[in-house]
């Protein structure tokens, strides 16, 4: 090999490094006070979202693609929780009306565990713009139930559906930092 291809090689080598390290360093930042305040900012209800992400232990000690992590788990939890709860309001409430929209509700949150499994697929495969789509989802979904037991002036289901739509976009800003939109 020639002293120009060999120099030219570890050029363009050391350019392609230099290109990847800053978009993986960004990655294996260590989470702090300041980076979740900054994610935080952009959630309709900026204190739940720090509390959630405080709230676990680990949170101290990930960098953002752990914390993604734990906003998907935070948000699981929350999801399936809430899926519980909404049988036993569907087979009790007497009312038809009420029970129909429970039922919606039921199978508005079968969608949200299949969106918050697909999420977790997609952290562990690095498709972090899937994790995105399935916190949007989960938004949806929430959204849509609320709608549906509007028709009650006090459903038990209303604050714990408020409370899986903030988890949800909890991991919705949380993997849009660590994808770059914010």
């Amino acid at each position: 090999m020639s002293a120009s291809f060999c120099a030219s090689l570890l050029l363009s080598l050391m350019l392609a490094i230099l290109l990847i390290c800053p978009t993986y360093a960004r990655l294996s930042v260590k989470v702090t006070e300041n980076l979740l305040n900054k994610i935080c900012s952009s959630h309709t209800d900026p204190p739940f979202c720090l509390q959630a992400l405080k709230s676990d232990p680990r949170t101290p000690s990930v960098d953002l693609i752990g914390l993604t992590n734990i906003s998907i788990h935070l948000a699981d939890v929350a999801i399936n929780n809430t899926l519980a709860m909404i049988g036993p309001l569907v087979n009790e409430t007497a009312d038809p009306k009420l029970k129909v929209q429970y039922d919606l509700c039921h199978q508005l949150y079968d969608s949200n565990v299949g969106e918050i499994e697909s999420a977790k697929r997609a952290w562990k495969a690095g498709d972090y713009k899937t994790i995105i789509v399935m916190a949007d989802g989960c938004i949806t979904d929430c959204g849509d139930c609320n709608d549906a037991i509007s028709i009650t002036a006090s459903s038990p289901l209303s604050p714990k559906n408020i409370e899986v739509s903030n988890y949800c976009e909890t991991q919705l800003v949380v993997s849009e930092y660590l994808d770059g939109i914010k």
